[in-house]
């Protein structure tokens, strides 16, 4: 049985306490490639400019999906040493950098079990209004994106024997 799940940034989902456990999280990297074609593709057939993946977005993207992962929570929010920070928080470590006077981030989350691939996620993103406005809204030009894969998940996932957690950073600034 395969099951996905999505929210945009304005949703959030429960959280469960995550035990020590022995889950495996592994990165998709191959997979990450193409999920950014995937997204520049459609804008593409939308009249808009492709974006351009960056350190820093990836960076905020891995932390979150691994976090997610490890802790067993599906939500903007990251979870930092037991505190819960929001996104417009804990995205300012990683974006926009220092030197920048204006800027702006979002984010799409997405997760299936067993497994979760680029184009099955665009889809659901394309189909869910809050994904499909951050897909293709002309306010950003960067990106970033991960793909963590986990077995024997625990907390939100713990129903499932594996679950793939997609995140994609979007963003824009200026200096």
């Amino acid at each position: 049985m395969t099951v996905v799940r999505w929210i945009s940034i304005t949703l959030a989902a429960l959280v469960f306490a995550a035990p020590a456990g022995a889950i495996t999280v592994v990165q998709h990297n191959g997979a990450e490639k193409k999920l950014v074609q995937r997204i520049n593709h459609v804008r593409e057939n939308h009249g808009l400019e492709p974006l351009h993946v960056v350190t820093r977005l990836t960076r905020a993207a891995t932390r979150h999906s691994n976090s997610m992962a490890h802790v067993g929570y599906f939500r903007h929010e990251l979870r930092v040493n037991g505190t819960w920070k929001s996104f417009g928080t804990w995205i300012r470590r990683y974006w926009p950098g220092s030197g920048y006077t204006s800027w702006s981030a979002g984010e799409n989350l997405a997760w299936g079990a067993p497994g979760l691939g680029p184009r099955k996620t665009v889809s659901l993103w394309m189909h869910s209004p809050g994904h499909r406005a951050n897909l293709l809204s002309d306010d950003w030009n960067r990106i970033g994106v991960s793909i963590a894969h986990v077995t024997d998940p625990v907390g939100y996932y713990k129903d499932y024997s594996e679950a793939t957690i997609v995140t994609a950073d979007f963003g824009r600034r200026s200096k």
